[in-house]
């Protein structure tokens, strides 16, 4: 984009570009409502916790734990180094260090924890968003919901592909003003009294104390009875204490600049920063990194999973209240009096439904119970759903560890499961390459800012590798994901070809053990170096000895 150079039209357009940017915002935020409740409680709030409700059984969010696990293992995610063809064979000697390097970093920084969580909410929201930062000396990874993030075009796949991208946050008050004081901001006190104070986060869902109101009758006067949610009830909702400020970080790609350019802004667009990207993160790079697993070609945000699952929850809340109703009617099933009763309909009601109540009808009165009869397949239809959840995003009850009949033998169960987890399997491809942006991005974040010292591989036997830092390292690389260590479904797959790769002598038993998704590595490694391989040596050297003196004996009796 070309930006103004006058002040005023430079403010101007800064305004223009963000409104543009966030122009879906309140109607996704609205989607996003619903996604969530859904998500959390089975149904929308404001039928989730009424009194005749009889519950809600959220198969939803069960079955996106799921596909989580099936999608992504924080555990066995592994990152390797990888350079191109032009570069020169000595960077291949700093692969070691910077592999371990990498994985570390993962870890350390809880970015496996914070991913799993960020993919969790993508199926969710269809997008979630990692913004890793870098802090004194370690990277802090931050998740961003998409409805503090707005796009340039919503018709068009990809970050890099944005010429403008907005994050909106909230800072509480007293924290801008100290981190105004500490970067010696000239005009913080204007910035501050411009300012507009919120309170809210924009997602806030409120909940009602009433969901609604069944009447009686309305005639002379209106009867009947509010549903109250009297219990105590979780909203997750944070809530703020103290003056929050609504802040606006504009990324616009500078075509003079031939770089992005980065704008702060508090609301309501009273400037503070505007700064080259070079200045404040990675030249050409900007820190926001999307997760989507069902991507759309023609819509950024992409596809939710939980929107698709909402109709099949919607239909098994309807069927399991039926169920509930009819087990509660069987159990206290209504009565029918013939003739009349003496005394209070609802007290002799109650009489009838406590054990050993007694209650008196006139003369030639009768009372029937209206008993209901439970069909023997009553939970047919909802078994039926179930299974339509899993048919939705391609999850097989062999990939739930369950038994399928005509299963003959471990090795039919196996080639079950390869045939059957191919739909997972191409959604965990999708969520690979998201994790394989974050991992490259980390290590151009460690190249600019990190001093840390690694140690290369060893040119020679015997001679030490030589020590250095990530700056040292070609630019020319990327980070991507060992052999689909991000996936449950790959991991058999992978075990099976390191063990083959072995048995060809095609590696050698250190890389078996770094390729292995097994605990202990580096002792294991070290043991392998220091104890196992010089025993294996002496017994070797002995047994050459033995068959020398062996030969010469035999020599002699010659």
């Amino acid at each position: 984009m070309k930006i103004p150079e006058k002040p005023q039209e430079r403010a101007d357009f800064v305004e223009d570009v963000v409104g543009r940017c966030l122009a879906s915002r309140e109607e996704r935020v609205a989607s996003y409502r619903t996604l969530k409740q859904y998500y959390m409680y089975g149904r929308e709030t404001s039928a989730s916790m009424s009194e005749n409700s009889f519950g809600t059984v959220n198969k939803i969010y069960s079955h996106i734990e799921q596909v989580v696990s099936f999608l992504y293992s924080q555990d066995t995610t592994r990152f390797s180094v990888e350079i191109g063809k032009s570069v020169s064979e000595m960077e291949l000697l700093k692969l070691p260090a910077l592999n371990e390097a990498i994985n570390d970093v993962w870890h350390s920084s809880n970015t496996d924890i914070r991913f799993g969580d960020a993919l969790t909410w993508s199926l969710v929201y269809s997008s979630m968003f990692l913004k890793p930062r870098w802090h004194v000396d370690r990277i802090i990874p931050d998740v961003v919901e998409p409805h503090n993030i707005g796009v340039w075009r919503e018709d068009i796949n990809g970050m890099e592909n944005q010429e403008a991208i907005v994050h909106c946050y909230l800072i509480p008050k007293s924290q801008l003003e100290y981190e105004l004081k500490v970067a010696n901001f000239k005009d913080w006190q204007r910035v501050l009294d411009e300012a507009v104070e919120a309170y809210e986060s924009p997602e806030t869902s409120v909940s009602q104390p009433i969901d609604n109101i069944t009447t009686s009758s309305a005639f002379p006067q209106v009867q009947g009875e509010g549903n109250i949610s009297a219990g105590p009830r979780m909203t997750y909702t944070p809530k703020y204490a103290g003056p929050m400020v609504k802040m606006n970080e504009l990324y616009v790609y500078d075509d003079q600049l031939e770089d992005y350019r980065v704008f702060t802004i508090a609301n309501p667009f009273v400037s503070i920063y505007d700064r080259p990207m070079d200045r404040i993160f990675l030249p050409n790079e900007q820190p926001l990194r999307q997760i989507c697993p069902y991507p759309l070609h023609d819509y950024f945000w992409g596809i939710s999973l939980v929107e698709r699952l909402i109709p099949l929850q919607a239909m098994r809340n309807e069927r399991w209240d039926q169920v509930q109703h009819m087990m509660e009617m069987q159990a206290r099933p209504s009565s029918v009096v013939m003739g009349e009763t003496i005394g209070a309909v609802d007290e002799f009601q109650d009489a009838l439904d406590s054990p050993g109540g007694l209650g008196q009808i006139g003369q030639g009165s009768k009372v029937d119970k209206q008993q209901v009869v439970v069909p023997d397949d009553l939970f047919a239809e909802i078994t039926y759903l179930d299974s339509q959840f899993d048919e939705i995003d391609g999850t097989t009850p062999v990939m739930s560890g369950k038994g399928e009949q005509g299963v003959r033998s471990e090795g039919h169960a196996s080639q079950l499961l390869r045939a059957g987890s191919s739909r997972a399997k191409r959604r965990a491809l999708v969520v690979e390459d998201s994790l394989e942006e974050v991992a490259t991005l980390y290590m151009r974040i460690l190249q600019k800012y990190s001093d840390a010292e690694y140690r290369g591989e060893p040119e020679e036997p015997g001679i030490p590798g030589a020590i250095f830092i990530p700056k040292q390292f070609t630019e020319n690389f990327v980070v991507k994901v060992d052999a689909h260590s991000n996936s449950p479904l790959f991991m058999q797959d992978q075990t099976q070809m390191i063990f083959a790769m072995f048995k060809a002598k095609m590696i050698d038993r250190d890389t078996a053990i770094e390729m292995l998704p097994i605990p202990m590595k580096d002792l294991l490694r070290y043991r392998l170096k220091h104890r196992i391989e010089p025993a294996e040596a002496k017994a070797a050297s002995e047994q050459r000895k033995l068959e020398l003196v062996t030969g010469k004996l035999s020599s002699a009796k010659k």
